[in-house]
């Protein structure tokens, strides 16, 4: 019989990725305190893999380590969000131009595919395949680079920027929104302008920046607003303790 016991290293991995799956997709607010302690006992793990994925969190963007305070999910400030916004303009602008200087068919075809995922899954409400579905439009356009570098830096930003426009989404109409620059982006790329593909690339990051701003100011009982979908934190929880 086979040696199936999870090595160290691949329940760090996989308690790291269930904390940053329930961060992105809002399950866990910004703000909110990670107790390795409680975190432990709902995965049905000991503290020490909680507290390697707490510190992996923390180089990614997602998490803020004190001491004496312990982690807390990140609250994006103003600075945050714009040092974020103009990387993510400057990267995926250039693919925008040199996609429609291009614009393969394959391409094309996949972001076609892309929007009308996002379209069905918005008529839906699957939360959770809309997200899906939004977020291959751009790792579409990232994978079309040829410039690996530029691809590198993006993969590296992947769960803060996923974080970024999963905020976004707590304010009403961003998720139409979404889809219809998408639309704008895509029919710039198909005409071949790549002038056009930059600019609509650009607004629509700063539009969802804008949207990340606005959900970041609390309601009337002084908390943020909810999480942007509903994550089912103790099916994450549930299947991380599965694979254990």
């Amino acid at each position: 019989m086979s040696d199936r016991r999870i090595l160290p290293s691949q329940l760090e991995r996989m308690v790291y990725e269930t904390i940053r799956d329930e961060i992105v997709s809002g399950a866990l607010r910004p703000g909110e305190q990670l107790v390795e302690g409680r975190l432990a006992a709902e995965l049905g793990v000991s503290k020490t893999p909680v507290r390697e994925a707490l510190i992996r969190l923390q180089r990614d963007g997602l998490v803020e380590i004190a001491p004496y305070r312990g982690a807390r999910v990140i609250v994006p400030v103003d600075d945050d969000i714009a040092e974020i916004t103009e990387l993510r303009v400057c990267l995926e602008t250039f693919i925008a131009r040199d996609i429609a200087a291009r614009r393969p068919t394959d391409v094309l075809e996949a972001l076609e595919t892309s929007i009308a995922g996002s379209c069905k899954a918005l008529a839906d409400r699957a939360e959770e395949q809309f997200v899906d579905r939004l977020s291959d439009f751009s790792d579409i356009l990232a994978e079309a680079c040829g410039n690996k570098r530029m691809k590198k830096i993006l993969g590296d930003l992947r769960s803060v920027l996923h974080f970024i426009g999963n905020s976004s989404r707590r304010i009403q109409g961003r998720a139409a929104r979404s889809i219809a620059q998408h639309e704008a982006i895509l029919e710039a790329i198909k005409a071949g302008d790549p002038d056009a593909a930059a600019e609509a690339t650009a607004v629509h990051i700063r539009s969802i920046a804008e949207d990340c701003r606005k959900a970041q100011v609390p309601n009337g009982d002084g908390r943020l607003p909810g999480p942007a979908a509903n994550a089912p934190r103790a099916k994450a929880r549930t299947r991380a303790r599965a694979n254990r």
